[in-house]
């Protein structure tokens, strides 16, 4: 078996919150216990609700920020251990496209000069050599080369966030992060830039972590599938594996909230009861078990493992089984 790209291994981020100068200081439980691997030139979508750590769970991949316990792998090297230039090497290799193209951008610098900066601190390009590579970036990306002197502002949100993609690409990464590069943008240009995302993992075989909280975007773009509640991973497994045989009640609510133009016989919207439970405080047992219909005595006492029930397809319920296979 081929060893994978990337690899997170008990990966868990807790920060500490002060709420009052004599209250005591609480944790909040970003991540708690991922496990998560990513094959070169695969696409994986992590899928959940705001609030439940994929950010986070970015961050802590890139090495943006520490992780609290657990250790994050590239090509089988820990990230907390590697030196300067292995570092450096890694910065070239992952990159991330952020969630808001009107703020990831400098409005001071032109479009050129934000597209170029990558190959001028890495020694890629300079001078018309550089021009020339920033003009094929912009070409690849949909992007016309007179616009290599304007300024953010005078683009459209999708226009920006194929300036950031493009920006992404300088440096020939194998890994993409993506943290939900598509809900600040209309539907009509989310599927440009999901269109233009899907070209350029098969044109360059880049492997791609897809972060999102819309289910149908993940379903079009990704091969495998993890589904984040309350920073653990419950389930994970292929795309069409998860979307027509899940193995969890919170993928089977995820699911019941995609809108479809001719629904299925028999598909109803779950509308789970209550809010999700505070990461200050997550409820002991399984963490869905507070909102979950199927609920019984051991899962609010004891934590279900994410074990495999299908090859390559796990799940973090005591039922799976028993509520999908009966």
């Amino acid at each position: 078996m081929t060893a994978p790209l990337l690899e997170a291994r008990n990966l868990a981020k807790y920060f500490p919150v002060a709420s009052g100068p004599f209250a005591p200081r609480q944790t909040l439980n970003a991540v708690d216990g991922l496990d998560l691997s990513l094959a070169a030139g695969e696409a994986v979508g992590l899928a959940g609700e705001s609030g439940c750590g994929k950010s986070t769970v970015a961050r802590l991949l890139l090495g943006l920020t520490p992780p609290t316990k657990g250790e994050v792998l590239f090509e089988g090297g820990n990230l907390a251990e590697m030196g300067k230039r292995d570092l450096a090497s890694f910065r070239r290799a992952a990159q991330l496209i952020f969630q808001d193209p009107f703020s990831s951008l400098n409005p001071r610098q032109r479009v050129g000069d934000i597209i170029g900066e990558p190959l001028v601190v890495h020694g890629y390009a300079s001078g018309s050599e550089l021009r020339e590579r920033v003009a094929r970036l912009m070409e690849k990306v949909g992007l016309a080369e007179e616009h290599f002197f304007r300024y953010p502002h005078e683009f459209s949100g999708g226009q920006r966030q194929r300036i950031g993609i493009a920006r992404a690409l300088a440096v020939e990464p194998r890994l993409l992060v993506a943290d939900e590069p598509v809900s600040a943008l209309d539907l009509s240009v989310q599927a440009q830039i999901i269109n233009l995302l899907q070209e350029l993992k098969r044109e360059l075989n880049l492997a791609f972590l897809f972060i999102a909280h819309d289910l149908s975007v993940v379903r079009h773009l990704c091969d495998r599938i993890a589904i984040m509640y309350l920073g653990r991973i419950v389930e994970t497994g292929p795309r069409d594996a998860v979307f027509e045989r899940f193995l969890h009640p919170y993928t089977e609510a995820l699911l019941s909230a995609v809108p479809h133009i001719h629904p299925p016989t028999g598909n109803k919207r779950i509308i789970l009861p209550g809010d999700p439970p505070s990461p200050l405080s997550p409820p002991p047992g399984c963490p869905f078990h507070t909102r979950c219909p199927y609920a019984e005595g051991v899962c609010s006492s004891t934590t279900p493992l994410l074990t495999e029930r299908d090859p390559g397809h796990l799940a973090a319920c005591h039922f799976s089984m028993k509520l999908y296979r009966s």
